[in-house]
């Protein structure tokens, strides 16, 4: 049997986010809590969620088990309710019934077998940065009509995010005073994207901080935290994983 009772405004931060890249995902379900990867059909963003068990109000399973949803299906239920309210999930036969008030609606699961899980490259760099969502989000959109890439550096004392056109420039920068925090012992550059990060902070309804891990032109890998309890050991905790965009 499997069972659960999330926050909607949990939930609906964990559908709008694996939104970003994907309309079908495939969750893990095991005793310790839930976890999703998703990549997006070309293969240039993947996002991972784990959701510890901690986050439910209620938490039944039997055993280890997976189930693919159509992530556009569940925001259309999640809809029908406020932000304030729960919801319970409850898994019959090959539907997901979902509880919000006085509210029962069910939608069809997928077949597993059509869902792929992607594995998570190992990627690692020494260099990051941990910033503010919000002063991320405005270098974002200061960069939104000038290109559809942007560029990030870092060094010891700085982090920029650049964009540029052949009629317009944007640029972001925050000084070492103004992070959270800062390692890098050398300057390191790199292009990415912008359309998918600017999905990405946009879902992020209730993160504060981000941390970014990059070097030259190598993956962006974004951590944060996120729904209940984001700043303890229990919050839901994701990380987005995007190619660069390699500059001619």
């Amino acid at each position: 049997m499997l069972r659960l009772t999330i926050s909607v405004k949990n939930l609906k931060e964990i559908a709008d986010l694996l939104n970003t890249v994907v309309t079908e995902a495939k969750f893990k379900i095991d005793a310790n809590g839930i976890s999703v990867i998703a990549v997006d059909p070309a293969h240039v963003a993947m996002i991972s969620i784990n959701i510890p068990k901690d986050v439910f109000s209620e938490f039944q399973t039997d055993g280890e088990e997976e189930i693919a949803l159509d992530v556009e299906r569940l925001k259309s239920v999640i809809r029908l309710a406020n932000s304030n309210d729960m919801v319970s999930l409850a898994k019959e036969k090959e539907k997901l019934k979902f509880e919000i008030n006085n509210i029962v609606k069910s939608i069809s699961l997928l077949d597993n077998s059509t869902v792929t899980t992607p594995r998570i490259p190992q990627i690692n760099s020494e260099f990051f940065v941990v910033l503010g969502k919000t002063e991320l989000e405005r270098g974002l959109k200061a960069a939104e009509d000038v290109s559809d890439s942007i560029k990030f550096s870092l060094t010891s004392e700085d982090f920029r995010a650049r964009s540029m056109s052949d009629s317009e420039e944007s640029e972001m920068v925050l000084t070492k005073d103004m992070i959270k925090e800062i390692q890098c012992s050398t300057p390191i550059k790199s292009s990415y994207p912008l359309e998918y990060l600017l999905k990405l902070v946009k879902s992020l309804a209730s993160t504060e901080d981000l941390k970014l891990s990059f070097k030259d032109d190598y993956p962006l890998t974004i951590e944060f935290n996120f729904g209940q309890g984001k700043s303890t050991p229990n919050a839901i905790k994701g990380s987005f994983l995007l190619a660069p965009r390699m500059e001619q």
